[in-house]
């Protein structure tokens, strides 16, 4: 018996197939080291176009010598099109045959998504090529998202249905998301690239690269906020599910469900991790800046962690008396609490042993301290110091121990915000120390 989805689980399984493509064409565009935006279209535009029912989709590029106007990608056309149509035509956007009706045009002159619901209300068109090409078929709604780097239109991304589409806001969010992680990989892998020639322009790369850097974490912040809503749909209407229909539910469709409701809390976690690492190299003006006195904030740090210290029936020693340190008082409190509950979280003992002090009982250097916090957890392997300090990298799966790996890359983060580092001993089964080093207040 073929179970028909109501409404709401439609929009629920939309949503899901959404933010799974949003992270597949992040991981995707992750793995690209080339600035070349075909290759990049040719793997985006597939998801793009599927996710919502298109029919079509063109990618257009605008090309040197003269900023010709190219086909580099097609989606439900014959993959003839593309040479067909840039051998046939010579285009650029000031053409007397290219016309700002068409909708990708208006896009790209525009810099902005262009919608239309219904092309026989609106003065709009396309052209004639492309008009022959579907034959007898006709367009109906069109969205058309432009490629921006540098604040120039490079190219369009646009998707046409023959039957009228509804846009609602959760899909015009997932164009823009898609359109500025293809924006992104192109600005990255660019940058990448010119910092390869010479010496004097990797400098200048480097300066770019630290400007875009922060750009792609204010990127991450909002995106990762912005999947918070959808997500708490999701979890919501499982609940829901889970609640009200457990009992009508058969094994299969219980499993089903057991897996979303997981899948979905493993992902809010994920999310939560990129928004925290995010927000651990943002500057907080006033705030970067700030004494703490760093007895005083190991307390509070215990104080925060009481459930889990009570729970796990740990123990924390200061064995020396520490110094007032310069920074964000809530970076560093993240830095202590993350190592902190890591030694009481990786620990098989029955009572975990946390001790907090000064690296041999003394400064490190004129300007910075050296702070250690031991633990007698289950220790690391040498040859997975670096590993684990890298963004969700995780050494043991979610059965044996919960979390997504980011709290050691958001430590690791905070602490270069400073130009401090981090470092460990360890050995299995015997418990790791890991030093770092913070700036020390001179006063």
């Amino acid at each position: 018996m073929i179970r028909t989805l109501v409404p709401d689980e439609q929009r629920l399984e939309g949503t899901f197939k959404r933010l799974k493509a949003i992270e597949d064409i992040s991981y995707l565009c992750s793995s690209l080291f080339t600035s070349d935006f075909p290759t990049v279209s040719n793997k985006v535009l597939k998801p793009f176009c599927e996710l919502t029912g298109a029919d079509y989709g063109l990618v257009f590029l605008l090309k040197n010598p003269e900023d010709r106007l190219y086909v580099e990608a097609v989606y439900g056309l014959p993959e003839e099109y593309i040479e067909l149509r840039n051998n046939k035509e010579i285009l650029t956007l000031e053409s007397k045959n290219v016309q700002d009706t068409w909708p990708s045009i208006r896009a790209m002159i525009k810099k902005q998504i262009v919608i239309i619901k219904n092309m026989d209300q609106m003065n709009m068109s396309f052209s004639k090529s492309f008009k022959e090409l579907i034959k007898p078929n006709k367009i109906t709604s069109v969205a058309a998202v432009p490629v921006v780097v540098n604040d120039r239109s490079i190219g369009v991304i646009t998707k046409y249905y023959i039957k009228s589409h509804v846009f609602d806001e959760e899909e015009i969010s997932f164009m823009r998301t898609t359109a500025n992680i293809i924006t992104s990989t192109i600005e990255r892998n660019y940058l990448l690239e010119t910092a390869k020639r010479t010496e004097r322009e990797l400098i200048q790369a480097n300066e770019i690269l630290k400007h875009v850097n922060q750009e792609l974490d204010e990127f991450v912040y909002i995106a990762s906020h912005d999947l918070r809503e959808p997500l708490r749909t999701i979890e919501s209407f499982a609940s829901i599910i889970q609640g009200q229909f457990q009992n009508s539910l058969n094994a299969t469709q219980s499993d089903c469900l057991l897996r979303i409701v997981g899948a979905t809390r493993r992902m809010r976690k994920l999310i939560e991790g990129l928004t925290n690492l995010s927000r651990a190299s943002r500057d907080m003006k006033e705030k970067e800046n700030e004494v703490i006195d760093l007895n005083i904030l190991i307390a509070e740090v215990q104080f925060e962690l009481t459930a889990v210290i009570q729970n796990a029936s740990a123990e924390i020693t200061l064995v020396d008396k520490l110094p007032k340190v310069i920074g964000n008082k809530e970076k560093i409190t993240s830095v202590f609490k993350n190592l902190i509950a890591n030694g009481i979280k990786f620990n098989k003992s029955t009572k975990p042993q946390i001790k907090i002090g000064l690296k041999d009982g003394l400064t490190s250097g004129e300007d910075k301290v050296c702070v250690f916090v031991q633990d007698n957890g289950i220790g690391i392997e040498k040859e997975y110091f670096k590993k684990i300090f890298e963004l969700f990298q995780r050494l043991h799966n979610q059965e044996e121990y919960e979390g997504t790996g980011a709290g050691l890359a958001i430590v690791k983060k905070i602490l270069e915000k400073y130009g401090c580092e981090i470092w460990l001993d360890s050995l299995p089964g015997k418990g790791s120390k890991f030093f770092f080093t913070l700036i020390k207040d001179q006063n």
